[in-house]
């Protein structure tokens, strides 16, 4: 279903490599678990949407505040995108041609029909599968007394640990502005939205678990992307570098997320604003291009990478909670 799909692509897109690395470091081998809890409190969160989702209406001003954390959320992906490539892929490619690159995508794709971006997640789904089934290859060099001992966390690191998977969340709150949109012969409550549920978490999960059996807690320090460090490790026939073949499987995946990302603050500026839509599509994009160029140190990702999980939170929790409680009591 695409409305899955959609979440699953936003969700996943540019964090998945990074993640591991980022979430292992502040918990340590004590991360699996940890994870296992964060999964169920985003199950609990999918459930509250389920329930409540219809309550979500807003005005004006909420849209405001939702097009403004995407236009960060955007501007963040961007900056991170750009500062890996230019580390693993592009050295010497001037950061505004990358950046204006990736996102000429999404103007092309946003200037079309609706249809254009929600079908752009189709074309990962074999890419998706193609990067599970090599990840495999790895499976032979993994140390398995790496997540021994466990339970040594102390309850700060597991406070910190639950705050810093809060990046895997980034995206859910699009369950609350498309959901009303799928057809109402479809299902969604219930088996549809653990399986939803279970293939964000497997995905998640799978990686920090494998990144944990690859290298050590000292280790895993000094690397920023480990899920292609082991690609780039892997000695296979029909590619040289499997990390470089994968790298640009991921930048697809990326200008993806991002091209929905900016269909949704698009879609929400539409709902109160008729006119000009070209024209605030144009601007849009001129602001994703020009905006990045001043984060794209390693310095501003690091701060950009740690402020996006509190902002994420209260568009995520804070507001929804406070709109959905709102519209309750006014009997909307």
């Amino acid at each position: 279903m695409q409305f899955f799909l959609l979440l699953f692509i936003v969700q996943t897109g540019s964090s998945f490599f990074a993640f591991p690395s980022e979430f292992i470091n502040v918990i340590g081998r004590d991360a699996w678990l940890v994870f296992l809890v964060a999964g169920i409190l985003h199950y609990m969160l999918l459930l509250f949407y389920e329930r409540y989702y219809m309550r979500f209406t807003f005005g004006p001003f909420v849209g405001w505040l939702y097009k403004g954390y995407w236009l960060f959320v955007a501007v963040t992906f961007l900056s991170y995108i750009d500062y890996t490539l230019a580390v693993w892929g592009f050295p010497e490619t001037p950061q505004i041609i990358v950046i204006a690159a990736l996102v000429s995508v999404s103007l092309y794709a946003n200037l079309s029909r609706a249809e254009t971006v929600i079908n752009l997640s189709v074309i990962l789904i074999p890419l998706i599968f193609i990067f599970l089934i090599i990840i495999q290859f790895a499976w032979g060099d993994l140390v398995w007394t790496n997540i021994f001992p466990i339970g040594e966390s102390t309850g700060t690191e597991w406070f910190n640990g639950l705050l810093k998977a809060q990046i895997a969340f980034i995206g859910v709150e699009l369950y609350l502005f498309y959901r009303r949109h799928v057809d109402v012969k479809m299902k969604i409550k219930g088996l549809p939205l653990f399986v939803y549920q279970m293939a964000w978490f497997s995905f998640f999960f799978f990686s920090v678990l494998l990144t944990t059996l690859y290298f050590t807690l000292t280790g895993l320090q000094e690397i920023p992307e480990p899920i292609l460090l082991i690609l780039k490790s892997q000695e296979v026939t029909f590619v040289e570098r499997l990390d470089l073949f994968f790298l640009y499987i991921w930048m697809i995946w990326s200008i993806i997320t991002v091209a929905i990302v900016s269909f949704s603050a698009l879609y929400v500026h539409r709902l109160h604003a008729k006119e000009h839509h070209k024209r605030d599509t144009i601007i849009w994009h001129v602001l994703l291009v020009l905006l990045p160029l001043f984060f794209v140190s390693k310095k501003d990702v690091v701060k950009m990478a740690d402020l996006i999980i509190y902002v994420h939170l209260l568009f995520t929790i804070l507001i929804p909670a406070i709109v959905i409680i709102k519209n309750r009591r006014k009997g909307k």
